[in-house]
């Protein structure tokens, strides 16, 4: 399946386009920040070099949150053209299964707000919108991956159907986005340990206390249901004009 085959119009073409000027931009700030703390990519010669920045302030971590995030985007765009090249139930529902286990990457990086704070030499404002920056990012590459899955479900099981599971696909999104930052789970240990994931999500939301898990759920998925909301409104109204 080559690149171009996955753009279905000009429209969704120049989105991706302008995620990926967003994600450069992104990356710049990054390189921008490297250099007024002294550091250079050039001096890392090893796995481990790049590791040991990890706990520094670089913010490099947030490239790889934000490669996290593309996940999800990419296979939204994938589903249509994989359904008709495979013309397989079975393919269909095991990548919109995947991009569920993806998604809460997305938004996710909203959450990266939580380590901005004074960091000399680095004035505190660039810090701000280069955590916004790609928090941003994220989000839309989320939102524009939801829409494409919706579409797909939409065009098969209709309308009411598409938007029960975009609902529902947010709210578990929320979900995720605690287990992710504060019990800190990982994507990958859906698959090592499941059953301690399930057991954490359901004591999270057994106190409605707002600081507790389910506090934080409710309101992030309806921070990010009104968010899509009104993303659909929008677009919908440029397809009409």
């Amino acid at each position: 399946m080559s690149i171009k085959n996955l753009f279905r119009d000009a429209k969704q073409f120049k989105i991706f386009a302008l995620l990926t000027l967003s994600t450069l931009f992104c990356f710049a700030l990054i390189g921008v920040r490297l250099e007024a703390l002294g550091i250079s990519l050039s001096d890392v010669e090893s796995t481990q070099d790049l590791l040991s920045l990890k706990n520094t302030s670089t913010f490099l971590f947030l490239i790889w949150n934000l490669f996290l995030a593309w996940i999800p985007y990419w296979i939204g765009l994938a589903l249509e053209p994989a359904s008709k090249k495979f013309n397989s139930k079975f393919i269909s529902v095991l990548l919109v299964l995947s991009w569920l286990f993806f998604f809460p990457n997305a938004p996710y990086i909203l959450t990266d707000l939580l380590h901005l704070r004074v960091r000399h030499p680095i004035p505190h404002w660039y810090d701000l919108m280069l955590i916004a920056s790609f928090a941003w990012t994220g989000l839309l590459l989320g939102y524009l991956s939801l829409y494409e899955v919706q579409l797909f479900v939409k065009k098969r099981m209709g309308n009411r159907v598409s938007w029960v599971f975009s609902i529902c696909a947010i709210f578990l999104c929320g979900l995720g986005i605690y287990l992710g930052r504060y019990l800190r789970w990982n994507t990958w240990d859906i698959l090592r340990n499941p059953f301690q994931i399930i057991v954490d999500a359901f004591q999270s939301m057994s106190n409605p206390a707002l600081q507790t898990g389910e506090g934080i759920i409710w309101v992030s998925s309806i921070f990010l249901l009104l968010g899509y909301l009104t993303l659909v409104t929008l677009m919908s109204n440029s397809n009409k004009e």
